[in-house]
């Protein structure tokens, strides 16, 4: 009988499941959904496929669990960063930096490009489960627009506008400090935020 990691099965079961998370993690990157099997996650987690199939039973499943744990623990971070910070327009520069961030060292990123990276018959399933990121992206939009620091007209167009800045700024071949330089300012210019020379954001005059 293999040993049991961490005293309990359940304790194993978390260690080995990171285990594999942490290959897919690897492998994705490095060649994407396409370029990699079962096989390759079992070898590259020092696993026998057969013990794999005691995990989950086919790369779909595998990438649809590996992506709803990604981005939990990124909506954790998230949360943890809006927490800190009372200004929409703050947190708004927050909520881009740390998606740019999160898709410089990750091949699926915790938001709507994941689509254009899964299968088709399973883009909805991952997609159901990053719609709570863009919950918070809604909440940050409306609070800037009710106290009067960004102008938004139709809220559903300027989230998905936010989205397609920082799909776009993940693809770009800049650094990264400089991506998230550009994305930010464009989208606040494209909100009208306005800051003072130390970067504070101001009111907007009332109409």
């Amino acid at each position: 009988m293999p040993r049991v990691i961490g005293g309990t099965v359940q304790a194993h079961r978390e260690h080995v499941t990171a285990k594999i998370f942490d290959a897919v993690h690897r492998l994705l990157y490095e060649r994407g959904y396409d370029g990699i099997t079962l096989a390759d996650v079992a070898e590259a987690s020092g696993m026998s496929r057969t013990s794999m199939y005691n995990y989950f039973g086919d790369k779909a499943s595998l990438v649809l669990a590996y992506a709803t744990h990604e981005t939990a623990r990124f909506t954790e971070r998230l949360d943890e960063e809006l927490r800190r910070l009372s200004n929409p327009v703050d947190q708004l520069r927050a909520y881009v930096r740390l998606q740019l961030e999160y898709f410089d060292s990750h091949h699926l990123p915790p938001g709507p490009a994941l689509r254009l990276l899964l299968p088709e018959d399973e883009a909805p399933n991952v997609m159901a489960h990053v719609r709570e990121l863009e919950s918070r992206l809604e909440g940050i939009v409306l609070a800037g627009r009710d106290r009067r620091y960004l102008e938004v007209d139709d809220l559903d167009a300027t989230v998905a506008m936010i989205l397609a800045c920082i799909s776009r700024g993940a693809e770009s071949a800049e650094p990264l400090a400089r991506r998230v330089e550009l994305t930010e300012a464009f989208v606040l210019r494209a909100l009208g935020a306005r800051l003072d020379a130390d970067g504070t954001a101001r009111k907007l005059p009332r109409r």
